[in-house]
């Protein structure tokens, strides 16, 4: 045997400290970057229904399906409910009249300033990205709050 391969060699660990070095504050740096976004929501509770009040609860439903949106609620204007149809086939967000439910809930908060809660229905068909359009359309116009609490109901 060689006197090289006999003696023992120290582990330079200068490289992989100059990397970590390097690596702590890019990543650092890179998660401030990444956010998550949420939609506060709720189910509904399991047990008896509150008593509605008639003067603050609109009990409005907001009901998505594959013909478009179905709006029901204890107004004058939505007696027998209001259907907003969809451009064609009901495909994604695009096709669904979200500008005129927004329009349609903008004027039913102007009438009914106490009322924050509606109740989305969404059929089993309604794809993610449709009930999130939907959600979105629900709570705000521009700057402008609607109905900032929602409850997510099962759908027939």
């Amino acid at each position: 045997m060689s006197a090289r391969s006999s003696a023992e060699t120290e582990l330079d660990l200068v490289p992989i400290m100059n990397l970590v070095t390097i690596l702590i504050p890019f990543l650092l740096i890179a998660s401030s970057f990444a956010s998550l976004a949420v939609i506060n929501s709720t189910l509904p509770a399991i047990g008896p229904a509150p008593e509605p009040s008639p003067e603050t609860d609109l009990n409005l439903k907001v009901r998505i399906d594959g013909y478009g949106i179905h709006v029901q609620g204890d107004d004058a204007r939505l007696e027998g409910g209001r259907v907003l149809g969809c451009r064609g086939a009901c495909a994604g967000p695009e096709s669904y009249d979200l500008a005129g439910l927004t329009s349609l809930l903008g004027e039913l908060k102007a009438e009914h300033a106490d009322a924050e809660s509606v109740v989305l229905v969404p059929d089993g068909a309604v794809s993610y990205d449709v009930l999130v359009a939907t959600m979105d359309a629900t709570r705000a116009d521009g700057d402008d709050v609607l109905f900032p609490q929602m409850v997510i109901a099962g759908g027939q």
